[in-house]
Formats: structure tokens, C-alpha cells, sequence
């Protein structure tokens, strides 16, 4: 007999911000109009919190939504100086990363399927940008200066582009919780094969390990 598996979907809206919506207008009500609720004074102080501590529970999960459809979009930026790579006697710094498990599979084959499309490829308006700033490049002035502000590395422009780190960001944006990962250095006795197109950070892999070892004298 096979019992029921959940089915994780992370790439939809995040309804949860209803939830949120409709719990910050009860707490309002029950604090400035509790009678509107049939409630006493102290009633709607109690029911408020109540309220606001489920609301802040649905807008945590709700920000595990977005973070992944953000994260799926948008490779986030990862930048360190040599001098900032971390340095052992005992293990070796290989980067950021996760362990892939069976739930990863799952989110990368979701990626590719095309109801979850919108969520994974660039917005209409971040492709119609770059088609304009690729017109407007031999353009007269002041239009020629209109690719610098569309193209400037804000948070808040929704249309910058994306950062010149190669790779996919569904790869990476899988697992939105990355961690340090390190090997023994008793392990660099044996061979390693590093795979990659052009692009995806095998030079900057072989630095990083370079860095170390010149940092560590070996």
C-alpha cells in the first residue's frame, strides 16, 4: 500500500500574501474598531497578536517564494578577493554549493516544463531593454546614454542586467540555502576532472585552488 508523497511546487504565486493581506486588515480592525468584530478592548488587543503572529508565519513562507522564483530568474552575484578566499592546513575551499538530492531533480525538471516558463525565463520588458540598448548604442545623444541607465546595477532597476558570472541560474537557484563547501587535502593526491562549456568558472576554479596553495606555502 503506497502512502500519499507531497508535491512540492515552488514555482507559483505566493498566495500566501493574501493570507498576510487579510491578517494585517484583521489586526487593524481588532486593535482601532474591535467592536466592529464583537470584541471587547482586550479581546482585540489578544486577537491582534494572534493575527499578526500568523501573518508573519504566511509572509516567511511566502518569502521562501519569491526568494526561489528570484534565485530561479537571477543568479545571484558571488564575489571574493584573493585575499578574502579562506585559507586550511586541513581542507581545501572549492566554493558555494549544496548537496544534490532527489528534491533538486524534481525543481530542475520544473524549470523546463512550459507552465512554469514565466517564472524562469527573462520578463518581455528585460528582453525589449536589451534589444533597445543594442539599437541605441550608435544613437545621438542624449539617447546613447539611455543603455547606461537601463543597464545600472541596481536592485531597484527591474530591468538590469544580469551579472557577467556565466553558468544557468536554475542551477544554482534550486537551492536557495548554499553553503561552504571544502575537501580534505589528503584527498588533491588523487585525480579531478573538472567539466565545463566556456564560461562557467574552470579558470577561476584552478585560481582559486592556485590562491590557496601559494597562500598556504605548499
Amino acid at each position: 500500500m503506497s502512502g500519499k508523497q507531497p508535491v512540492e511546487v515552488l514555482l507559483r504565486p505566493a498566495v500566501e500574501l493574501y493570507t498576510v493581506a487579510a491578517c494585517a486588515g484583521a489586526a487593524f480592525l481588532c486593535l482601532v474598531a474591535p467592536w466592529s468584530l464583537a470584541l471587547s478592548p482586550a479581546m482585540g488587543i489578544g486577537s491582534a497578536l494572534a493575527f499578526g503572529a500568523y501573518g508573519a508565519i504566511r509572509y516567511r513562507d511566502a518569502r521562501i517564494i519569491l526568494r526561489y522564483r528570484r534565485n530561479i530568474r537571477r543568479l545571484p552575484r558571488y564575489v571574493m578577493t584573493s585575499k578574502d578566499v579562506p585559507v586550511s592546513q586541513q581542507r581545501l575551499f572549492v566554493g558555494r554549493g549544496f548537496l544534490w538530492e532527489q528534491k533538486h531533480t524534481h525543481r530542475l525538471m520544473q524549470t523546463y516544463r512550459p507552465e512554469f516558463r514565466r517564472y524562469v525565463e527573462p520578463t518581455p520588458a528585460y528582453r525589449l531593454t536589451r534589444r533597445l540598448e543594442e539599437r541605441l548604442e550608435f544613437a545621438p545623444l542624449p539617447l546613447s546614454r539611455l543603455p547606461k541607465l537601463t543597464g545600472w546595477d541596481a536592485p531597484f532597476n527591474p530591468v538590469r542586467p544580469l551579472p557577467p558570472v556565466g553558468g544557468l541560474p536554475r542551477l544554482h537557484g534550486i537551492e536557495p540555502d548554499e553553503v561552504d563547501v571544502s575537501l580534505p587535502l589528503g584527498e588533491r593526491v588523487g585525480h579531478s576532472l573538472v567539466l565545463g562549456t566556456t564560461r562557467v568558472g574552470k579558470t577561476r576554479l584552478a585560481e582559486l585552488f592556485v590562491t590557496q596553495d601559494i597562500r598556504r606555502r605548499n
